[in-house]
């Protein structure tokens, strides 16, 4: 094939790979530590509840607000966990993330307080995270079946389940 006038034909360095040995162990160190801050900001949260479940005047908001921000901290250790096992960001675990943030906003504040533009806004909202969630991996799994032979690229971009695939 004939190389255009424009091309130029650079030599491999191994730039890449050095740095790839030097930060992706820093990056990890780095991802541990937010999920151990992650995991005492539950225990902080947990006694809290605690505290609240055992006082003589039992507000249901503050409970459940601090049973979903407990929620929302567990879908965040999991991510943090598919990142340390597949140096990946796992998007349906984004979209479960912001589905469960968004409804914990919406009991804290209220559904009855929200104007109604606000309803039908998050309505849509919550209409579109759901339908990514459900449909989403058609558009990657058409892609992955056409295009790319079997062990290709795509086939690390397919939702797995299972956390402990390794």
């Amino acid at each position: 094939m004939a190389r255009g006038v424009f091309e130029v034909d650079v030599p491999h360095t191994s730039v890449h790979r050095v740095a790839r040995r030097f930060v992706e162990p820093v990056q990890d160190i780095l991802v541990v530590g937010v999920a151990l801050a992650l995991f005492g900001l539950m225990l902080r949260t947990l006694a809290r509840l605690l505290r609240e479940l055992f006082t003589s005047t039992l507000d249901f908001r503050v409970v459940i607000a601090e049973v979903l921000f407990m929620l929302v901290m567990v879908e965040v250790v999991r991510l943090l966990i598919i990142y340390l096992q597949e140096h990946r960001i796992a998007v349906d675990f984004m979209v479960e993330l912001g589905i469960v943030a968004t409804l914990r906003e919406v009991v804290l504040r209220g559904a009855v307080e929200l104007r109604w533009e606000q309803v039908v806004a998050l309505s849509l909202f919550l209409l579109v995270l759901g339908a990514l969630l459900r449909f989403g991996d058609l558009r990657a799994s058409s892609l992955t079946q056409s295009t790319e032979p079997p062990g290709g690229v795509g086939d690390a971009v397919q939702p797995t389940d299972d956390v402990s695939r390794r």
